[in-house]
């Protein structure tokens, strides 16, 4: 019995050549088309995207009516949205460039992210506690709570790091306050405190306390005046609890620093040190409670001993950045694109053709190598 064989070597080289410009041409075509795909929740992210941009039109509008001019140099993007390094309210440092990452519409996809991983419904609970050292992510957060018609028990403070919203009569408090006016964030809060240290301004001039303390009461919200951290944290439990009226809380929301809030300040990712204590909660889905937060207390701490989960936006830091390609200091975000919208894969009916066509050229050149050469290797 005779075994034939046939080899590349049995064709003209203009033939194999063919077969591997074609196959290289191939390679080009399905790697340069590729297609996007909408991810989970495309509609909804859509929806609460163009909330927020909404949103952040109508701050920069409000800035603009109360003549406050706008720093350039700190806010590339004319959002209105980015603070003053220093003012009377301003409680703590602030990373500018994380700051202006923030006045992204599209972040909003990623809270619809968290808040679907908890399995929330129409009209769930939720718990938030803000500061005004994000403006963005606030109006970020409420709009992804809107777009999926939950209902926020919402306590602010109104001080606020650096470039955050710290400028008098410019505050978180009354940005929220406009955009309940125009109907595009249509919520109030159940109190209000002046943040900071303590939670009651420590650390910021008593011309700061003045300031916030008339215009938590000029809106009418119920002030939050602790002795101490501690009684914050008490008093703030107490208002979310009464105002949930026997409504199960699904979800506490921290947005910010606020040490009542979440316990701990969170690790500069610039200047990492080593430290005694535990870093802050990290930024993100928390279901459990981890064991190095047993002897912190605060808000988040507390609900999460009580298994009630809770979503951390401290700040958009690196990590995430490179996670979703967020823009730094984008002079314009389009809404709907990028990995938080779409998922970039291979077009299969393309990848196919393209495959089935290097297949019939291989079987062809089998068949022609037999054609022009068969060699028969004679048995043992």
């Amino acid at each position: 019995m005779k075994k034939i064989y046939w080899h590349t070597h049995n064709l003209p080289r203009i033939y194999i050549l063919t077969l591997c410009l074609f196959t290289i041409v191939g390679m080009v075509i399905v790697e340069h088309f590729k297609q996007f795909v909408p991810v989970e929740y495309y509609h909804l992210k859509i929806d609460s995207a163009h909330t927020a941009r909404d949103a952040f039109k109508a701050a920069k509008a409000l800035r603009e009516q109360k003549n406050i001019p706008i720093n350039e140099k700190n806010d590339p993007q004319k959002s209105g949205l980015i603070g003053d390094r220093f003012t009377d309210i301003t409680s703590d440092s602030g990373d500018l460039i994380t700051k202006q990452t923030t006045v992204n519409p599209n972040i909003v996809a990623i809270f619809i992210n968290w808040l679907e991983q908890l399995n929330l419904k129409a009209g769930d609970t939720v718990a938030v506690g803000a500061t005004g050292s994000f403006p963005a992510l606030d109006i970020s957060m409420l709009a992804a709570i809107k777009a999926m018609k939950l209902n926020p028990l919402i306590i602010y403070s109104g001080a606020a790091s650096q470039f955050g919203a710290n400028i008098p009569k410019f505050t978180i408090l009354d940005i929220q306050h406009d955009l309940h006016t125009r109907k595009i964030l249509n919520y109030t809060p159940i109190a209000a405190s002046i943040g900071g240290g303590e939670d009651r301004g420590t650390n910021i001039t008593e011309k700061g306390r003045t300031i916030l303390q008339k215009t938590i009461e000029d809106y009418g919200y119920p002030l939050i005046e602790p002795t101490g951290t501690t009684d914050s944290i008490n008093q703030r439990i107490t208002l979310y609890n009464e105002a949930s009226q026997d409504q199960p809380i699904k979800a506490y929301i921290n947005i910010g620093g606020g040490m009542a809030s979440i316990g701990l300040k969170q690790l500069n990712e610039k200047t990492i040190k080593e430290t005694a204590r535990p870093p802050s909660l990290p930024t993100g889905v928390l279901t459990s409670m981890p064991i190095i937060y047993a002897n912190t207390d605060s808000v988040a701490v507390r609900f999460l001993k009580k298994g009630i989960p809770v979503v951390n936006v401290h700040n958009i830091g690196k990590k995430l950045r490179d996670q979703y390609k967020l823009p730094v200091n984008a002079q314009y975000s389009p809404i709907g694109w990028g990995p938080l919208f779409f998922h970039e894969t291979y077009n299969k009916f393309l990848t196919a053709v393209i495959l089935g066509i290097i297949i019939i050229v291989i079987v062809t050149m089998a068949i022609v190598s037999r054609k022009y050469r068969i060699r028969y290797i004679p048995p043992r």
